[in-house]
């Protein structure tokens, strides 16, 4: 899957209000991710920790969802 569909996806759940989830490969890396709105509670790449504070801001949430995929 390529980043940009991965972000739309996650968007997509994201916007459903509940907790959400995604095991698969993004950019040819490992990605599992557990959230809840703009909280990335597991969020590891590669076998490495990328997870957030909750009560992030949307741009805040959508840099931290993509900036160890690019």
């Amino acid at each position: 899957m390529y980043l940009q569909a991965f972000t739309k996806e996650i968007k997509q759940k994201r916007l459903t209000g509940n907790w959400y989830s995604f095991i698969g490969s993004v950019n040819g890396k490992e990605v599992r991710l557990k959230g809840y709105k703009t909280w990335l509670q597991v969020y590891t790449i590669n076998g490495i920790d990328n997870s957030n504070c909750m009560e992030r801001s949307i741009k805040q949430f959508k840099e931290d969802l993509t900036k160890a995929l690019v």
